[in-house]
């Protein structure tokens, strides 16, 4: 017993004795870096470095165990933010897209000189869905009245139906209740199209009898006391024969897309003077081909082959005649 107290007493003393030296080291000692005091820091950060790698790991995961709704409320806070900035994009898209469509419609109507109220589709058919109509949200009180044609930056999309103080029918053109007259290009050949229950096709039949209509042919509608002239309508893709053997029959597409239309234009106000084939874009130019490069002139025989030179039997005995 009195052998282990002799023990801890020296132990003790010779820490203390340690920690005077340490001291006195450390208060002598112009630069902490260097010295024994630099080592042992340098030894010390060193075990520190070792000892927090290897307990970081562990205390995030006690963390995460102690707090579990922490990173998950942080990574659906990001998710809402990401959700965000791709709605905002999807709206400037949407903006960018219908500012296009109104500068088209516009600039069809300026040229034309159609006085117009542009209205977006807000419904499609009716709930039988027996007819091809849609319902835009212009009406009676912006000057929209039945039997006026309804336009969009491609061309003719139909007439309206019927209308309501804020809300407008519009039957489509490919309805088969529908018939608008129409011209050709052109010409002052008239006759009508009618709808035929197929989207982004109508048919069209040319009153003169003596007339055909060819592949390529376009149409514009046909100005009347209530419908504006000069709208395109489509082109002729197909010519049917009819029996008396002339072509005046014909399926036109539209040139308006019956099956996504968006915004659209309502021909309002008086009907003004018809506009003639001026809003029909222009045909593309016919390709012009390269000219031939001119096939270079035969070189003379040469004496030393003469059997290349083709002698026909005819000239031949001219030719033994002549050497006599």
């Amino acid at each position: 017993m009195g052998r282990e107290n002799r023990r801890s007493r020296v132990v003790v003393i010779g820490l203390l004795v340690v920690a005077f030296i340490l001291i006195t080291v450390d208060y002598r000692s112009s630069d902490s870096s260097s010295g024994l005091r630099g080592v042992l820091r340098g030894g010390f950060a060193t075990v520190e470095g070792g000892l927090t790698a290897v307990t970081r790991p562990i205390g995030r995961t006690v963390s995460s165990l102690a707090h579990p709704n922490r990173y998950q409320q942080r990574a659906d806070a990001l998710a809402a933010e990401n959700a965000e900035l791709k709605r905002q994009l999807a709206d400037d898209a949407e903006v960018r897209r219908q500012a296009a469509g109104l500068a088209n419609l516009r600039l069809l109507a300026d040229r034309g000189q159609y006085s117009i109220i542009a209205a977006r589709v807000i419904a499609i058919g009716d709930i039988t869905g027996t007819d091809w109509s849609v319902t835009v949200n212009a009406g009676s009180a912006d000057g929209v009245m039945p039997d006026k044609l309804v336009l969009n930056s491609d061309g003719l999309v139909g007439t309206v139906l019927s209308s309501t103080a804020h809300t407008a029918v519009i039957r489509l053109a490919c309805d088969p209740a529908s018939h608008i007259g129409a011209r050709l290009e052109g010409t002052r050949l008239l006759g009508a199209v009618a709808g035929t229950g197929s989207p982004d096709t109508v048919a069209f039949t040319l009153y003169d009898a003596t007339r055909q209509v060819k592949v390529g042919d376009r149409l514009v509608s046909f100005g009347s006391a209530d419908y504006v002239g000069g709208v395109p309508v489509g082109v002729v893709t197909k010519v049917l024969d009819t029996s008396e053997g002339l072509s005046r029959s014909a399926e036109v597409t539209t040139f308006a897309a019956m099956g996504s239309l968006d915004l659209v234009g309502i021909v309002v106000g008086n009907v003004p003077a018809d506009s003639g084939d001026r809003v029909l874009a222009p045909r593309p130019a016919p390709a012009v081909s390269a000219p031939t490069a001119p096939m270079p002139a035969s070189a003379p025989a040469s004496p030393a082959s003469p059997a290349k030179v083709p002698v026909t039997p005819a000239l031949a005995p001219a030719a033994t005649a002549s050497v006599g």
